[in-house]
């Protein structure tokens, strides 16, 4: 995509060495025992393991260590990270009945799927929910947590479209290991 097709423009050498203070990139792989589909779109499994590093990450957790959506009385008491800080973003159309929303429901995600009517609040994050939606309709919009899920086909995509949206955590879930 840099050199071929000149999507992208080549990186010069700064003479720095570059600095990140963000954890690094975590990638899950579709595929193996109780995956199924061509995809992680497809499978209920990915969102089931998507949920899992969620939940490691405490998003939704207080400073207490209460839910944040089991109560709504506690005072004083800040999630670390919220669901609204985690966006999901595939290389194609989202359905609510995807493998991946499932998988993240099942594990007790609050979720929703973009269309076209939830685009102001997926753009402001009024809702405390976990977005879902086709990488292209959202370019551009920031979240602390993004989680791509890769074209089997084409192998870049989630590397070159969906990166520049995370500004702390970035996980990609990929066909090949």
């Amino acid at each position: 995509m840099i050199t071929e097709v000149c999507a992208v423009q080549p990186y010069s050498e700064r003479g720095v060495a570059d600095h990140t203070d963000g954890p690094p990139v975590t990638r899950l792989y579709h595929g193996g025992q109780g995956h199924s589909g061509s995809s992680p779109y497809d499978c209920v499994t990915c969102g089931r393991e998507v949920a899992s590093f969620l939940h490691s990450l405490r998003v939704g957790v207080t400073e207490s260590g209460i839910s944040a959506t089991a109560t709504l009385t506690s005072v004083g008491t800040t999630p670390c990270l919220q669901w609204r800080d985690v966006l999901v973003l595939n290389w194609r159309n989202v359905s609510d009945n995807s493998g991946i929303v499932k998988g993240l429901q099942e594990a007790g995600i609050p979720v929703r799927v973009l269309k076209d009517d939830g685009i102001d609040d997926v753009a402001t994050a009024r809702s405390d929910v976990v977005w879902v939606a086709y990488g292209q309709r959202v370019r551009g919009l920031e979240r602390k947590v993004v989680v791509c899920l890769q074209n089997p086909l084409l192998d870049v995509s989630a590397r070159l479209d969906f990166m520049s949206r995370c500004t702390s955590q970035l996980v990609i879930v990929s066909t090949n290991h």
